[in-house]
């Protein structure tokens, strides 16, 4: 898949509103979201066949994403490859992420869900550059994280916002609203070695953790716009963890965490991404080309 890194251009202008460069880090990736027309909407069912007619430039594979932690040995140790999307008229993000993994580890630290087998999205759909960890303590949150886990334990779907044990009455993974399916929707399919994860969501900036949808404000996309979205893929495997540790002693099992962004995402850095048109045999825009880039932040270099 095709990637850009945005510099920081102060405003960017785009259709549907005003929105802003993020200020951390200096750089981000730049990823690209393929416009879902309505006869093409996914059934989330977590089978990626309806998202064959996506041309392949949308793709984005462990090889074009970031090593925030650890690493993979190889591709029979962990393979990642996605596809993000969204579409106007139910003004919902979809994504579809399958993951390889040798080995599934999950319920062995439930209280740490990046430390099993987990794939996290994080958003801030304005652009502002915050953080799931910036804003402790109040309702509105300007930015949060979901986590998709196999877990027979827990909830298959975990919101979360850090730093909330402040905030009267709430719990740091129970935004009880959002699992509602007007709001996520998600089903996973687990086929021996092969990882299906399927999503689609209405974004809100801020959302409201305790006083919920009435309490937030819904995002609404528009083409050419772009959002701050990021997907990581966190893998647990027996043996040695990220720290140099005997994963067993403390049950964490954390070894590698890859992400489309290229640093870890609570204080900022969650990666851009644009929203492409809704076009017959859209293609992603290529990494090399300028006059394409200017074009696409409505800017002069």
């Amino acid at each position: 898949m095709y990637k850009v890194v945005a510099l920081i251009l102060g405003f960017m202008v785009v259709t549907g509103g005003t929105s802003f460069a993020q200020d951390e880090p200096a750089e981000v990736p730049l990823n690209f979201a393929v416009g879902i027309p309505d006869a093409n909407l996914p059934t989330i069912d977590g089978n990626d066949a309806d998202w064959a007619w996506v041309d392949k430039s949308f793709e984005i594979t462990i090889d074009d994403m970031n090593a925030l932690t650890g690493g993979a040995d190889d591709a029979d140790d962990l393979f990642v490859d996605l596809l993000m999307g969204w579409n106007q008229s139910q003004n919902r993000v979809y994504a579809m992420v399958h993951v390889h993994d040798d080995e599934l580890i999950v319920d062995v630290n439930p209280s740490c869900t990046w430390k099993d087998d987990t794939v996290e999205m994080h958003f801030d759909p304005d652009n502002g550059g915050g953080g799931t960890h910036t804003a402790g303590g109040v309702d509105l949150q300007p930015a949060w994280q979901i986590c998709l886990s196999f877990s027979e334990q827990f909830s298959r779907v975990q919101m979360y916002s850090g730093g909330l044990s402040a905030f009267d009455g709430a719990d740091a993974f129970d935004f009880w609203w959002t699992h509602s399916g007007d709001f996520i929707e998600i089903a996973q399919i687990n086929d021996d070695q092969e990882y299906y994860y399927e999503f689609s969501g209405t974004l809100f900036d801020p959302l409201a953790i305790g006083s919920g949808p009435d309490g937030s404000t819904p995002w609404i996309l528009a083409p050419e716009q772009i959002i701050g979205w990021s997907i990581s893929v966190d893998d647990a495997d027996p043996g040695t963890n990220v720290n140099g540790e005997d994963g067993s002693v403390n049950n964490n099992y954390w070894q590698a965490m890859y992400s489309v962004s290229e640093m870890f995402m609570n204080q900022g850095g969650i990666a851009d991404v644009y929203l492409t048109p809704v076009e017959v045999g859209a293609t992603a825009v290529e990494a090399n080309s300028w006059g394409q880039l200017k074009k696409l932040v409505n800017e002069d270099l």
